[in-house]
């Protein structure tokens, strides 16, 4: 009769658990698997497979907006006061739910953040939004518990010109004007971050934004001239690529460029 007991206990309760590891092991074992959680594991045990879209990850609606009631409470860590020098920025992101969720990464904090621009200029308000990164090849999802920071360094998104991403010309002597033609009189920032929640969480995948972060460009322009700003090889060059602006709905060089044209030989 024990041996019968014991057989049945075997069956029922060990066999699945031996397949529930194999399974699990083979998981975190996958190639592409940067993230080897084993409430991961559920949570993909848990999704459909489109037939139509079989590539599609189990965590793809990260990407989603909610609505209002639905948002995700977050408290973005970072320093304005930082924006205005052209440098760098710090910028953070704490977990201030009582659940555990993950951000999509390319392998560091921020490294797939969004940012928009709103460029308020003679009374008008312009919108620079997000382009894009060009490719998703590598990216996965890190986790991040209640009460956990996921933060880092970079260099002051203002560095760069948002319509081509090329370094600006600090070095040039009339980088006031281009700003100004590019930034207006002052821009706003708001950072957004892909999140995934887990089926059992309060709050839903979903895509988080900040506050926005208002900078006046007289202030950037004032700690230029003071020379208060990051200097590096990269800036020091000139692009065409740095000069381009947005005029009536079309992309164009600025008519401050100056072409340097090679002497004859």
């Amino acid at each position: 009769m024990k041996k019968k007991i014991i057989i049945a206990f075997f069956l029922i309760f060990i066999i699945p658990i031996g397949i529930i590891i194999s399974k699990f092991n083979k998981f975190k074992n996958e190639p592409y698997q940067k993230t080897p959680f084993f409430d991961l594991f559920v949570a993909k045990s848990f999704h459909k497979e489109d037939k139509e879209r079989p590539w599609e990850e189990f965590w793809d609606n990260s990407w989603n907006y909610v609505s209002e009631e639905n948002k995700r409470p977050v408290e973005w860590i970072t320093n304005p006061k930082d924006f205005e020098k052209l440098d760098s920025v710090y910028l953070g992101l704490k977990n201030t739910t009582n659940e555990k969720f993950y951000y999509v990464t390319w392998g560091k904090p921020n490294s797939r953040i969004r940012k928009n621009f709103l460029v308020y200029k003679n009374g008008e308000i312009d919108t620079i939004p997000f382009g894009g990164f060009g490719c998703g090849t590598g990216i996965y999802i890190a986790p991040l518990k209640s009460g956990e920071i996921a933060g880092s360094k970079f260099l002051n998104p203002l560095l760069f010109n948002p319509f081509t991403n090329y370094f600006l010309p600090l070095k040039n002597r009339r980088f006031p004007q281009l700003f100004k033609e590019i930034y207006g009189d002052s821009v706003a920032i708001k950072y957004e971050q892909a999140t995934y929640s887990l089926p059992w969480n309060k709050f839903p995948s979903q895509m988080i934004e900040s506050k926005e972060i208002i900078i006046s460009t007289e202030k950037i322009i004032e700690n230029w001239k003071k020379g208060d700003y990051k200097l590096s090889p990269e800036f020091e060059k000139e692009n065409e690529q740095a000069f381009y602006i947005k005029y009536k709905g079309d992309y164009e060089l600025s008519s401050i460029y100056e072409k340097k044209e090679k002497p004859n030989n």
